[in-house]
């Protein structure tokens, strides 16, 4: 966080091409950065903000989208090249990740799979990393934890890849309570908190440390370790933690809703959830916090 500022929240709106920028102590939008092509995920870090494009159409050239860096007053630095149809981006370590995943708005593949990541310079990508899309699903939400990556795919698959080792390490799966995940936080103890819903029904969870500690190529149903902290939510994407809370965008007003999204708080100690302020439109999905 800049010293003087108010912290601040970088909202994705996929539905109407921006980023909107938001005053979390008031609750309050203070600007509106854009025009993106579908802004689908937003990352922060070394005092910058990444908006993946994930320009979803099936008729799209290769590659189909691409990720911006901006400083925090919304000036476009660099442009990230190289990802096909991304859907996630985030930062750690000075770099920067993306989940290019080659998976159009229908759900057609076209084209390989990676994780991508970027130095602090340059356009291209300094590593690579095909990632196992028939086997797994194919990338979609990531956060980074030291030298690990967590990857959200599009079957409601965590992968936990091996960054020094540039492995899959292990894979997990929510089946009784997450299927698609959505959103990744960190708790602050090795532990996640994660977006999505089941059967429709929009959810945030936690899941341990010790839940995570399980290594092998089989997928590990971690449905008994983990905890419901809300439920009956809207459509849950991004998600942030700060201090004692959890900051979450739904992409609609209410289950099944086609109404503008929002931006909620849940408090960690009480467990109350609370719609802290009506986004523009619908499809409202990234979400970045200021650290």
């Amino acid at each position: 966080m800049v010293s003087g500022m108010a912290q601040r929240a970088y909202i994705g709106n996929a539905g109407n091409s921006t980023l909107l920028v938001v005053d979390l102590a008031q609750a309050k939008v203070l600007d509106t950065w854009g025009p993106f092509a579908q802004p689908w995920s937003v990352a922060y870090g070394g005092g910058k903000v990444y908006v993946a494009e994930y320009v979803g159409r099936p008729d799209a050239p290769s590659p189909a989208g691409r990720v911006v860096e901006l400083d925090q007053k919304g000036k476009a630095l660099r442009t990230l090249k190289g990802a096909h149809y991304p859907m996630g981006v985030a930062y750690g370590e000075g770099r920067v990740y993306v989940a290019s995943s080659a998976v159009d708005w229908t759900g057609a593949v076209r084209g390989k799979p990676e994780v991508l990541a970027y130095g602090p310079t340059g356009e291209e990508p300094v590593w690579r990393y095909p990632f196992p899309g028939e086997r797994l699903g194919y990338p979609q939400s990531l956060l980074v934890e030291g030298r690990t990556l967590y990857v959200a795919t599009t079957w409601g698959l965590l992968a936990v890849l091996d960054l020094e080792r540039g492995t899959v390490a292990a894979v997990f799966a929510l089946p009784g309570l997450l299927n698609p995940i959505r959103g990744l936080a960190k708790d602050g103890q090795g532990g996640l908190y994660l977006t999505g819903s089941k059967e429709g029904v929009g959810r945030v969870v936690h899941l341990p440390k010790e839940a995570l500690a399980a290594r092998g190529e089989s997928a590990v149903d971690l449905s008994a370790q983990g905890r419901i902290l809300a439920d009956g939510l809207p459509d849950p994407w991004g998600v942030a933690r700060v201090g004692r809370a959890l900051y979450l965008v739904t992409s609609t007003d209410r289950v099944g809703g086609s109404g503008p999204g929002g931006l909620w708080r849940l408090n960690l100690d009480s467990g109350k959830v609370e719609r802290v302020l009506v986004l523009p439109t619908r499809y409202t999905l990234g979400l970045a916090v200021e650290e």
